[in-house]
């Protein structure tokens, strides 16, 4: 069983959250009251991991890239029969500003947000009284920069422009705060990271098993520049075609050289090993089944079906409509690939009860583990891989196909191991980026990466557009244009403080 270290955080975290952008801070006597011992403030850390990995209640980071990235990619073609959550999302609608999911990414970061800048500036104010050992102060310090700078760069990716926040503030003075550009976002993101990975740890006991380290950190700095050097698309999104892949490449290869991590030799344990046991783990997202206070999971849900849960002998999930997965990609992929036979139900029986039957609606399983299923929907043990050492090597690859370091062989090599790992020929050579794209839609679907993915290539309108024309035979989704590669900012933040925010172009 694991040891959970968010399991202090839990009530404080709950007890504050809001749906509210303008985060007002505890009060001035309850902050007070509470930053007093070392445990506050390590209660007040893991408050904020909290909030930053696992959002609100059950849903956080992990459902959201599935809702907000794999369900607007052409890995699934997520029309809905009935009025769904994820209504609009893959079809595009410019009426999702007040859609669930868009505006839990929003509010969700900037708890997270708040938190950590309340932290910071705690241990500025009191660290010196606290902390007996400078390094705690610093590794505490540490996270927290990390954390805010991982909501922000969620921020930035969905939403492009958003106020940049750096200090707890009233509703009033947060009133006053207007979107800011993207490249002043990316400074504070860059400048928190850069201050925090000397001080973070390289690993961590069992104990302390899902705090970031060192290379966590570095796997989301290069993923910072990579995203920065990607096309623009003639928006005011996360990409700023600055061709910063040489940072990129120093990072994601600073992790392949310590050692710490390896690919696993099978692809279905990838996701079934948990903790330091699982080498694959370079960044990730903890949850625990059947404990007191502990936080379970919910995420595998969000792709799944009732029939396929039920035809393993679940309970009732609430995946009661399937989002169908695109035919063009199934068709990616040789019989004999492990990648979806671990990670792809295409047929599945039911053998008594409401859903008896057979089923050939093929279905994402990669983290349905029913032996990590704890009380109920909501109690998944499972745990969510932000960045696994296999994306780190592939996004090498990218990066040195953009000229950011490393060969031609380098990248050859790296795809040709994925490939043999997948039970499929190694036969990979003179790999380009149209080809290690495709490799990685195979890889990493249903982990939430492959919106991001089509960003980078920078044609991602045209890919869409020719997968709607090839799947949307019903005509349900709209055209994509550049602006759809951004969500709308939420309406409710909008109507909040009239004229105080723009819409982003392209939506109601």
């Amino acid at each position: 069983m694991k040891k959970y270290i968010y399991l202090l955080a839990v009530v404080l975290a709950v007890a504050s959250c809001t749906d509210e952008l303008n985060q007002l801070p505890l009060s001035q006597g309850t902050i007070e009251n509470f930053y007093a011992t070392p445990g506050d403030f390590v209660q007040a850390r893991n408050a904020t991991y909290s909030v930053a990995f696992h959002g609100m209640g059950t849903y956080g980071y992990a459902n959201r890239v599935l809702n907000l990235s794999e369900t607007r990619s052409d890995n699934l073609l997520a029309t809905t029969l009935a009025s769904r959550d994820w209504e609009g999302i893959n079809s595009f609608y410019t009426s999702i500003s007040s859609n669930t999911y868009v505006k839990e990414a929003y509010i969700s970061n900037y708890n997270a947000i708040n938190k950590a800048n309340q932290l910071l500036e705690k241990i500025t104010e009191k660290g010196d009284q606290i902390f007996t050992n400078p390094a705690d102060r610093a590794a505490m310090t540490a996270e927290a920069r990390f954390l805010r700078a991982f909501c922000y760069f969620d921020l930035v990716r969905w939403f492009g422009k958003v106020p940049l926040i750096d200090r707890t503030m009233t509703a009033t003075e947060a009133a006053k705060i207007k979107r800011t550009p993207v490249a002043d976002v990316y400074k504070l993101i860059i400048s928190d990271l850069e201050l925090a990975i000397p001080d973070l740890l390289p690993e961590y006991d069992a104990a302390n098993y899902g705090r970031v380290t060192k290379y966590g950190a570095k796997a989301l700095l290069g993923l910072v520049y990579m995203t920065r050097s990607s096309p623009t698309y003639g928006i005011e999104g996360a990409t700023l075609g600055l061709s910063e892949w040489d940072k990129a490449y120093q990072q994601l290869n600073d992790i392949k050289n310590s050692g710490l991590y390896a690919l696993n030799t099978d692809y279905e344990p990838i996701f079934k090993v948990e903790g330091l046991a699982n080498k694959e783990n370079v960044l990730t997202i903890p949850y625990t089944q059947s404990l007191p206070l502990a936080v379970g999971g919910n995420f595998m849900v969000e792709l799944g079906y009732e029939p396929y849960f039920a035809s393993v002998g679940l309970s009732v999930q609430g995946a009661l409509e399937a989002r169908p997965i695109s035919t063009g990609f199934l068709n990616l992929f040789a019989a004999t690939d492990k990648r979806k036979i671990a990670g792809i139900a295409t047929s599945y029986t039911v053998a008594s009860g409401t859903y008896k039957g057979s089923y050939t609606q093929p279905v994402f399983k990669k983290y349905i583990d029913p032996a990590r299923y704890g009380n109920g929907r909501e109690d998944w043990g499972v745990d969510f891989m932000v960045t696994r050492y296999t994306d780190v090597l592939m996004l090498m690859a990218e990066c040195t196909l953009h000229g950011g370091g490393g060969s031609q062989a380098e990248v050859d090599d790296i795809v040709n191991k994925v490939r043999t790992r997948a039970g499929v020929p190694a036969n990979a050579a003179n790999v380009t980026l149209d080809q290690l794209f495709e490799e990685r839609r195979k890889e990493f679907f249903s982990e939430g990466t492959r919106w991001f993915d089509l960003i980078r290539s920078g044609k991602a309108v045209a890919i869409m557009n020719a997968w709607k024309a090839a799947e949307d035979t019903e005509g349900k989704i709209r055209t994509i244009e550049n602006n759809s590669l951004l969500y709308p900012i939420p309406l409710s933040e909008i109507l909040a403080v009239p004229g105080l925010y723009e819409q982003n172009p392209g939506y109601d």
